[in-house]
């Protein structure tokens, strides 16, 4: 039996034949309107705020006409997750296209790590999972093989290694598509699998939900592309395999117009901002158990943000508004040494505050304009048993 490379050592999973694909029409309207299958807008998420991103708001959905998507060939492929990038869900990390020792990601950049083969799409936190955030087909397919019964929950990669060996995809399925291509999707949650070998699938079908499975150092789906023995870039459209992959072409991409554009977007995200008397601990912020809000007995009030695919030379910039709407606290970071896949940057006042509604705002500067932003009010209150007296703070 084939060992696939990263993600892919089967083990224990359940199997089909592999008889031919019917032949697939090479343009396929989706049944009925077609803008009922791609009504994302309608159920409300242009209304929603999002981050600003050189000037764009992020969150809010790409125009496109139902003409273009309607006669855009079935094969090429989607999203593996029927979520909104930037918003609901996030990049954390691409395949490394460059061979060897060396580093880079489809568009040039350092979000990736050495011999990484996929697409990690990630959730904020283990507990988001609870959202069966949708796993689903990137194109019309014949599912060859499925596994699910591996426990969600986070890994390290030393010490878990051993111990999942033959499951470090977790939760997975293996579908074949026209063409030769077949899609891989690992870490999927315990219990969501909706597939069974032998199924066809359409492009977006539910296949299971974003988990934490098997070597899973954060809740995401691992998205990899093979042909026979050749590992595929789906967004470039090139092999990995080759000696001279040639980054940020993206003429060839293998995904639909809509899922490139959104895949094409930078990485870089705000995932979380928190005001507490406290910095928060990364291990505390991924489980989803970040600290309490500051209170009014506090020591300190500490105003923090969790970014990721932060560069090196960024800086954030940081307020704390009081109730009044005067500033209680405005720090600039120092640029960053380094890249860091995961960074909280903080500020703070070593003082209790008064009760009320405290504005925290951030920024992340790149090369001295803002390129995204994140505002949010945080309601600081009185402990329980503890009686508010006039004049007791200044």
């Amino acid at each position: 039996m084939r060992r696939w490379p990263d993600h892919a050592p089967f083990g224990r999973w359940a199997s089909a034949s592999m008889p031919e694909l019917p032949a697939l029409p090479e343009v396929e309207v989706f049944g009925g309107d077609p803008v009922n299958r791609i009504s994302h807008c309608e159920r409300g998420n242009m209304s929603r705020p999002g981050a600003i991103l050189g000037g764009v708001l992020l969150g809010t959905c790409l125009a496109f006409s139902p003409d273009a998507i309607a006669t855009e060939p079935m094969n090429r492929l989607g999203l593996p997750v029927d979520c909104e990038p930037g918003r609901d869900c996030f990049v954390q990390q691409m395949p490394d296209t460059e061979p060897g020792p060396g580093l880079s990601d489809p568009l040039c950049g350092l979000a990736s790590y050495d011999g990484h083969d996929g697409w990690d799409i990630r959730l904020r936190t283990l507990a988001d999972i609870a959202q069966n955030v949708p796993v689903v087909a990137v194109a019309r397919g014949l599912v060859l093989r499925r596994r699910d019964g591996v426990p969600d929950r986070l890994s390290d990669r030393n010490s878990s290694k051993t111990a999942l060996k033959g499951r470090e995809c977790g939760n997975g399925v293996i579908v074949r598509h026209e063409d030769g291509l077949v899609s891989q999707y690992c870490h999927l949650k315990m219990g969501s699998i909706a597939v069974q070998p032998g199924m066809m699938v359409e492009r977006g079908e539910r296949l299971g939900a974003i988990g934490a499975s098997g070597l899973a150092e954060f809740p995401h789906v691992h998205l990899s592309i093979h042909r026979e023995d050749e590992r595929i870039e789906p967004l470039t459209g090139q092999s990995l395999n080759r000696r001279t992959p040639d980054c940020g072409d993206l003429t060839g991409s293998l995904f639909t117009n809509l899922a490139r554009d959104q895949l094409a977007r930078t990485p870089l995200a705000i995932l979380k901002i928190g005001l507490t008397e406290a910095p928060p601990a990364l291990d505390e912020l991924v489980l989803g158990e970040p600290p309490a809000i500051a209170t009014s007995a506090s020591n300190a009030m500490i105003a923090w943000v969790w970014a990721i695919n932060v560069e090196a030379g960024d800086r954030f910039k940081i307020h704390i508004v009081r109730p009044d709407g005067s500033l209680l606290v405005e720090h600039t970071s120092e640029p960053l040494a380094r890249r860091k896949a995961n960074y909280i940057a903080y500020a703070g006042h070593k003082r209790s505050a008064m009760p009320g509604s405290y504005t925290v705002s951030v920024k992340m500067l790149r090369d001295n304009t803002s390129f995204i932003s994140e505002t949010r009010t945080f309601k600081v209150t009185e402990p329980r048993g503890v009686v508010s007296m006039p004049g007791a703070f200044r």
